[in-house]
């Protein structure tokens, strides 16, 4: 991993942590568990899966052996979930999308991290913070999560009433990483984090090399970090994460599925898919190779201190 990316998920494991749950130490989970997905069909009920990285990618890009997985556990008849980060649209937008690639999840088996908002605004504004409007980073089409909730996005060089900064994708200018610097800057700043990916795979170019870049998560942490100052003390502004691997995610999660149910997560990320399942006390498989590099995962599972149970 990048340093910044290894210290953005240490950050997150640390907030979890910090609210009394006890993140399960990393066991012996050597790579001969590498498994096929066939292997792991009677030992789980419901399968949770991660949707960009792990079964598909931008526009119609779709992993070799993704829609095997999915027509094999829809046959058998297994409880299956969408489990994103993803932050550019609504439920019902993102499983239609999933949806045209082949991935027919319902909006009610969709489950969002855009999704947690309305329940982080009713919270916030119950302790006398009023989210009405924001400055917004990320596509045009997250603003119909912010409009789900009652929040409007200010014109990118206008500042919100309340000192408010809300990012979905890494899709900044110079222009308007200033200008949510400054906001964040003043006294009661808020930094609400609706995708909380530090790291994203792009689509395998023609040699079938992976490309990783920094999207969502990194912006926030450099803004969390540049809105330190004289004027708040040097403490910076109240940042809040919303999706994978923090807790409100999963235990929404638990409410869609039938009770009882032994649940795998299948993701490409160690920092959000694999640390989350164990949040949720789900067990967890790594898709090797997309958004960990096969020759850095023993380091990176190291370092982070958790490993998956099964490896795909």
């Amino acid at each position: 991993m990048e340093r910044l990316e290894t210290e953005i998920y240490l950050r997150y494991k640390q907030i979890i942590e910090s609210q009394g749950i006890v993140v399960p130490a990393a066991g012996e989970s050597p790579m001969s568990r590498r498994v096929r997905m066939e292997d792991l069909l009677d030992r789980y009920d419901a399968f949770c899966f991660d949707g960009y990285g792990t079964l598909y990618n931008r526009g119609s890009f779709v992993y070799e052996g993704a829609q095997d997985w999915y027509t094999m556990l829809r046959t058998a008849g297994k409880e299956m979930r969408l489990i994103t980060n993803a932050a550019s649209d609504v439920d019902s937008v993102l499983a239609a999308d999933a949806g045209k690639r082949g991935f027919a999840f319902s909006e009610a088996e969709t489950i969002s991290s855009g999704s947690l908002l309305k329940d982080l605004c009713a919270e916030l504004r119950g302790c006398g913070k009023a989210v009405r409007e924001v400055y917004y980073i990320g596509r045009e089409t997250g603003k119909h999560v912010l409009e789900s909730c009652g929040i409007k996005a200010v014109a990118p060089a206008a500042e919100p009433v309340e000192p408010i900064v809300a990012i979905s994708s890494a899709k900044d200018t110079p222009e308007t990483y200033e200008q949510a610097v400054k906001i964040l800057r003043r006294p009661g700043s808020m930094l609400l984090v609706l995708n909380s990916d530090a790291w994203a795979p792009k689509i395998p170019g023609d040699d079938g090399m992976t490309v990783r870049e920094p999207v969502s998560g990194a912006l926030s942490e450099r803004l969390r970090r540049d809105s330190m100052c004289s004027a708040n003390g040097g403490a910076g502004c109240e940042t809040f994460y919303l999706g994978k691997p923090f807790p409100a995610i999963w235990e929404k999660v638990k409410r869609s599925l039938p009770e009882g149910s032994r649940v795998l997560m299948v993701g490409d990320t160690l920092g959000t898919d694999v640390l989350g399942a164990k949040v949720a006390g789900f067990d967890s498989a790594l898709v090797v190779g997309r958004n960990v590099p096969a020759d850095e995962l023993e380091s990176d599972e190291v370092v982070l201190g958790v490993r998956p149970d099964w490896y795909l």
